[in-house]
């Protein structure tokens, strides 16, 4: 939806999967929109469902059911957050309502509420649409998902390119009659903006399964096994509104990312159709949270364990290592510097996680620690890999064996 935002993608309808029209006629799907489910019967082994549109319900009766409520933005409880002119950026229509509202309003002055990946996303996507930015982010610094010494490199480009940042602040009241004209932040001072993105993060719809008696995890996703299934054995969830399991941290975590809800998703329903047949469901595989984005031209990416995650669980055993190199040989056009950030085992030295931020040709290559740490390779296994070398592709010793021989010394 940034995308879209900022004019790169032209036509929301090219970011519909499935309209509800194929669903029902191509795929043969009993699809109800403007229905909400408002209540489980796990004993009756039913659903009441409410029709929206015109206040009537519906008793869904069920085997089997699924769980796919997904996750919502977090709206803080603070005066005048519904005003016009303020936006989250989760549901699809967020953003359709957002563009229009950039269209047909001309604001001037935008304040995005969150420095995160959404945050940074839509900061380049407002100042593409002409708007003067400003991100405010609650915790000492934007970007805390990455380490501080990563993270800062993000700040740096936000400012280089006329983004205004201010961390270490809170957003206490939105300002204006019936169109938000500023923010109020907690130290008393103020910003204008005619236009306000809350992006402070998520929380998963996961009301309705509490309700229900359903086991709930971290963050109050549901729990689920690594089969999909809930505490009740007849009731499975898969996506954003449920946890998953971390192959590196061993426990079950709430990591709402798009393509562990598509494989959540997929090996929900083929379990399901394994054991109406009599076959031996499959586990899931487990996730290592990888994240990437791309803001004004510098690339981000962070996988497996960082400082944020040794922090919050509280582990001791974890060394990382932090070199500076280029994505290009210095004397190949469009060379850039790029800084990686390999996280492992202080004992074995087992890489389990890394970090890059740089210029073009940075980001994907996380995906080498992603197969590293899955794989359980160590610094000196990663070190000796036979990596690709073109001067229009790579140096001669790639950044990540660089990273992986300062770890090994």
């Amino acid at each position: 939806m940034p995308y879209y935002v900022s004019g790169q993608i032209r036509d929301y309808e090219e970011l519909i999967a499935l309209h509800p029209e194929d669903a029902i006629h191509k795929r043969g799907i009993n699809l109800k929109t403007h229905h909400e489910a408002v209540a489980i019967d796990r004993e009756a082994g039913t659903v009441r469902v409410m029709n929206l549109e015109n206040g009537t319900e519906l008793v869904q009766a069920y085997d089997t059911l699924i769980l796919a409520t997904g996750a919502r933005a977090v709206m803080p409880d603070i005066p005048g957050i519904t005003l016009t002119g303020v936006f989250p950026l989760k549901e699809f229509q967020d953003g359709i309502d957002l563009k229009l509202f950039l269209q047909d309003s001309r604001p001037r002055k935008a304040v995005i509420m969150g420095g995160g990946f959404i945050g940074v996303e839509v900061a380049e996507a407002f100042s593409a649409a002409g708007l003067s930015v400003t991100v405010v982010e609650a915790s000492p610094r934007i970007m805390a998902i990455m380490d501080e010494d990563m993270g800062v490199l993000v700040d740096a480009v936000l400012r280089q390119n006329g983004v205004s940042v201010v961390a270490g602040r809170r957003v206490v009241a939105l300002k204006g009659d019936t169109q938000v004209r500023g923010v109020r932040l907690d130290d008393g001072t103020s910003l204008e903006a005619d236009c306000v993105l809350v992006s402070i993060g998520v929380i998963p719809n996961s009301g309705i399964a509490a309700q229900a008696g359903i086991a709930l995890g971290e963050r109050g996703a549901v729990l689920v096994d690594r089969y999909q299934r809930t505490s009740d054995p007849r009731i499975f969830a898969a996506g954003d509104c449920c946890t998953v399991y971390h192959r590196l941290l061993c426990r079950d975590v709430f990591i709402p990312l798009g393509l562990t809800a598509n494989r959540q998703g997929r090996v929900c329903g083929e379990n399901i159709s394994a054991l109406i047949s009599g076959r031996r469901p499959r586990p899931f595989p487990g996730v290592v949270g990888t994240a990437v984005t791309k803001v004004f031209g510098l690339e981000i990416a962070k996988s497996g364990i960082g400082q944020a995650e040794i922090d919050r669980y509280g582990l001791m055993h974890i060394g990382s290592t932090r070199i500076t190199a280029r994505t290009l040989p210095g004397y190949f056009p469009g060379s850039s510097e790029l800084s990686v950030k390999l996280f492992f085992e202080d004992d074995s030295r087992i890489v389990v996680g890394g970090q890059i931020v740089g210029g073009p040709g940075s980001a994907l290559r996380i995906n080498t620690v992603v197969a590293a740490a899955t794989m359980g390779m160590r610094l000196d296994e990663l070190y000796t890999l036979d990596t690709a070398y073109a001067p229009p592709i790579s140096p001669v010793w790639d950044p990540l064996v660089v990273a992986a021989r300062s770890g090994m010394k």
